[in-house]
């Protein structure tokens, strides 16, 4: 038990998992560089490489002969604190109003090393000047960690901070027992050995934590590649088709009623010949925005391809109304292209199929929907149509098909 709590073996052990998270940020650096500059993977690497440096130059020491001042080691750790906030708040897309914490952290650095150089080396004063700006950004870490915006990391996020609300507890008890013991000696410090362990749990736990968080936070990506559609962001054709097809389920085994509305972009192959294929992807992104805003949560909204978009009504009882409120808020865009042309203006056809029938199914009433839209654009394009989607009709068995062991007509019995 001695030689775990034994603080130069606990400092050789701080040094070691220091360097590995070190060598594991930079991989993930080095293999995947958007990470590195929008996750900050090289701070967590040069933050865990500073506290190894500094827990290496407190350990000096016991190796040489001559005496080694115990600031730049702790200059270096609090170095490696600082970076570690700093990759937090990079890799959460912090706000910069949360930096507010490194003001009173920079007057701390600068009250210890005046300090210092006036008095030499005070083990009461250094600890608590320290532990005051270790805890400061352990804790204000600890918070951007624990309000971890993205469901997809926060559980894995509230661990990180948890980890390092351990590591602030031990700093602030450190500080308290110095308080009660200002004469006592760094050998009579019974709190070393458990600030050494704390850090070593912290460093264990944050590694795994961040490149966990990451490799969510990937996952998550790749679902919203495979679900969303790259230009506008909308629900794809495939995630449209199976919402739609549950819904009609639904409407089948409960009853109910389901709409649909099929929106085009009106003159869209004109827009493109006239302003180019980039300003006709302005152009949808602008509707994909305008049917956005005046949709509501309930709704379902998605891209099925090229100018069309579809919209499942989450009141199918007000989806009329809706589809009237899209084509009005369209008819309004302004999309400007190259700054100092006139606007493309644009307008939207939209059909609109409603099936109350308990034997509906999902591709009727999505065809009645595009004949709508269809008779909206015969009739002069920027209006809404409606249409019922009627429910398929199975023709009846001709008679030879009948099922074994019925009785035939008397007409298609064979002649004896």
């Amino acid at each position: 038990m001695y030689l775990v709590l034994e603080p130069g073996t606990l400092m050789v052990l701080n040094i070691l998992i220091s360097l590995i998270s070190a060598v594991a940020f930079l991989a993930v650096a080095l293999r995947r560089p958007h990470a590195t500059r929008s996750g900050g993977m090289l701070l967590w690497c040069f933050a865990n490489l500073a506290i190894a440096a500094g827990f290496f130059a407190l350990l000096l020491p016991a190796f040489v002969s001559f005496r080694v001042p115990a600031l730049p080691g702790n200059l270096l750790i609090d170095a490696g604190t600082l970076l570690n906030f700093l990759a937090i708040m990079r890799y959460l897309a912090r706000p910069r109003r949360d930096l507010w914490v490194l003001t009173p952290a920079g007057l701390l650095v600068l009250v210890e090393i005046g300090y210092v150089l006036a008095d030499y080396e005070n083990m009461r004063v250094m600890v608590a000047l320290g532990g005051s700006l270790r805890g400061l950004l352990t804790i204000a870490a600890a918070r951007a960690l624990w309000t971890c915006a993205d469901e997809s990391r926060r559980s894995v996020a509230r661990i990180a901070a948890a980890a390092h609300g351990l590591w602030a507890a031990v700093l602030v008890a450190r500080m308290l027992w110095w308080l009660v013991h200002p004469d006592a000696s760094a050998l009579e410090d019974p709190t070393t050995g458990f600030g050494l362990i704390a850090r070593i749990l912290l460093t264990a736990t944050i590694t795994p934590c961040i490149l966990w968080m990451l490799s969510r936070e990937l996952d998550a990506q790749l679902f919203h590649y495979a679900t969303h559609d790259g230009l506008t962001g909308l629900w794809n054709r495939r995630v449209l088709w199976e919402r739609g097809e549950r819904r009609a389920e639904q409407v089948r085994a409960l009853g109910g009623s389901l709409a649909v509305l099929m929106i085009d972009v009106d003159h869209f192959k004109r827009i493109n010949d006239q302003h180019g294929h980039a300003a006709g992807d302005l152009v949808l992104i602008a509707v994909a925005r305008e049917i956005g805003r005046v949709t509501v949560a309930d709704d379902f909204v998605g891209r099925i391809g090229g100018e069309e978009f579809l919209i499942l009504p989450g009141d199918p009882d007000a989806a009329l109304g809706l589809a009237e409120r899209v084509r009005a808020a369209v008819a309004r865009l302004e999309v400007v292209d190259v700054p100092g042309n006139a606007p493309i203006r644009c307008t939207v056809s939209i059909g609109h199929a409603e099936q109350r029938d308990a034997a509906l199914a999902w591709e009727r009433i999505v065809g009645a929907a595009d004949q709508a839209l269809y008779a909206a654009k015969r009739e002069g394009r920027n209006r809404v149509r409606s249409a019922t989607a009627e429910p398929a009709v199975e023709p009846p068995l001709p008679p030879m098909t009948a099922a074994r062991g019925s009785r035939l007509p008397e007409t298609l019995r064979p002649a004896l």
